[in-house]
């Protein structure tokens, strides 16, 4: 149970300190910045030559990293014609493309062979999939001892399931997902977890303290909410809906609305 603040505390004792408290807030907790993703996958100890799949590879960055990183072959998928193009052309111009490609696809239907691959590699693109079918093609295209990184930002345990519902169906067949719901889908597949490591608000304060996303995102909600009809009049309202969503993901995952967490799953 929270402490229930009494006045005394609030107007009398808080302002003894309140200045002391903010300087000390002032100081950094260090986030952990991007390669913090990379370094947990490297736990898995991917060895050379082995097959990668990304999972909803979007324009490529990802699968073109696994490759130049990690000396794997990838097969990035996604659902998304202009994806697997610009994705295409990523890998040829990083000058992996005979190490690199892409197909149609989803997390639910790969196209992939059975047995035919080593990782899957799959970085916030699971509340698009049905996760219970996911799971159980990942675990059809894997080879025995295969291996699932999976890293979400996931609904948080300050938003309730209410508001994770109108939050999330703003995006393109978006789906509300908590931690426990990715672990559930995995082990029932018949993935054991290997690890769970958790982000939270990192990334969120590691942005703002190299180049002040958040602030500026929150300063772009509150106008978006001010004044939408100015917006809306220029940019339209799919457009509108879009960019106040993109705003306030970038709020909501510092303060714990939104939380990260990386998995790793074994087959």
């Amino acid at each position: 149970m929270p402490h229930l603040v009494s006045l005394e505390e609030s107007y009398d004792e808080f302002p003894r300190i309140e200045e002391a408290f903010g300087l000390r807030l002032d100081e950094s907790l260090e986030p952990r910045g991007p390669d913090a993703v990379w370094d947990e996958f490297a736990r898995l100890a991917p060895r050379p030559d082995e097959v990668a799949v990304d999972i909803g590879c979007g324009e490529g960055a990802d699968a073109v990293a696994l490759a130049t990183r990690f000396g794997l072959r990838v097969v990035g998928v996604d659902p998304v014609p202009r994806h697997v193009e610009l994705g295409t052309a990523a890998a040829s111009e990083a000058g992996v493309a005979d190490r690199v490609s892409f197909l149609l696809g989803s997390a639910e239907q790969t196209g992939l062979d059975d047995g035919s691959v080593d990782m899957i590699w799959t970085k916030e693109a699971l509340m698009y999939a049905d996760l219970d079918l996911a799971f159980r093609e990942f675990r059809r295209v894997l080879r025995p001892g295969g291996r699932v990184f999976a890293y979400q930002v996931f609904t948080g345990p300050r938003m309730s399931d209410a508001e994770a519902e109108q939050f999330w169906r703003e995006g393109p067949n978006a789906r509300s997902v908590r931690p426990e719901d990715l672990a559930a889908a995995a082990g029932a597949a018949g993935f054991s977890t290997r690890f769970r490591t958790d982000i939270g608000s990192e990334g969120g304060e590691y942005a703002q303290e190299q180049r002040g996303a958040g602030g500026r995102r929150l300063a772009h909600a509150a106008r978006l909410l001010r004044d939408p009809k100015r917006y809306v009049a220029e940019f339209g309202e799919a457009n509108y809906e879009v960019m106040l969503a993109d705003c306030l993901w970038h709020v909501y995952r510092m303060i714990g609305k939104l939380y990260a967490a990386a998995f790793a799953f074994d087959r």
